[in-house]
C-alpha cells in the first residue's frame, strides 16, 4: 500500500466519516471506495477474511460506527461484521446515552450530496432535514454544522 491507502485506512479505522476523509485528503469519493474495497478483496481468506482487515472492522465499531454502516460502506453481511466485532472489539454494541445520538459535523455544508457517500439521491424529508436513498443516512442541518442521525441509539 502506499501513503494515501494508509491514510485512508487509518483515518477509517478511527471512525472518521468518509465524507471527513473525502474532506481532508482532498481525495474524491470513489477513490476513497475503490481503497476500501480493494483492501476488503486483498484480505480474503478462503471464505472468510484475514484478521488484520477483522481488526479494522472492530476498531471501526469501537470509534463509534454503526456496524450497519460498516457492512454498507465495505459491502460485506452485517454478520461478518458482528463477528469481527466479538472477536476483536466489543461483543455487544453498548446502548450509550443521547450524546452519541448525533455525531456533529462541522462545517456549512451541501444539502444536495450525501455526506458519507457522496451520492446525489437525497430527498429533503422536512427544512433543513436530508435522507440518503443511497445509504440511508440522514443529516439536521444548522447554521453552522450538521448533526448526522445515529439510529442506533434510538429506541
Amino acid at each position: 500500500m502506499n501513503n494515501l491507502e494508509d491514510r485512508i485506512i487509518n483515518l477509517y479505522r478511527d471512525g472518521s466519516d468518509i465524507g471527513y476523509i473525502v474532506e481532508s485528503l482532498n481525495v474524491p469519493y470513489e477513490k476513497i471506495k475503490k481503497t476500501l474495497i480493494d483492501l476488503k478483496e486483498s484480505s480474503r481468506y478462503k471464505r472468510t477474511f484475514t484478521d488484520e482487515f477483522k481488526k479494522i472492522i472492530a476498531e471501526r465499531d469501537i470509534n463509534g460506527v454503526s456496524r450497519r454502516q460498516i457492512s454498507i460502506e465495505l459491502e460485506i453481511n452485517a454478520n461478518t461484521v458482528k463477528r469481527a466485532c466479538e472477536a476483536f472489539g466489543q461483543s455487544m454494541k453498548d446502548r450509550v446515552d443521547s450524546d452519541n445520538e448525533y455525531t456533529r459535523i462541522d462545517g456549512n455544508l451541501d444539502k444536495s450530496i450525501c455526506l458519507s457517500c457522496n451520492s446525489s439521491k437525497v430527498r429533503e424529508v422536512e427544512q433543513n432535514v436530508i435522507y440518503c436513498m443511497n445509504c440511508g443516512n440522514e443529516y439536521i442541518f444548522k447554521d453552522d454544522h450538521v448533526l448526522k442521525v445515529n439510529w442506533e441509539y434510538f429506541d
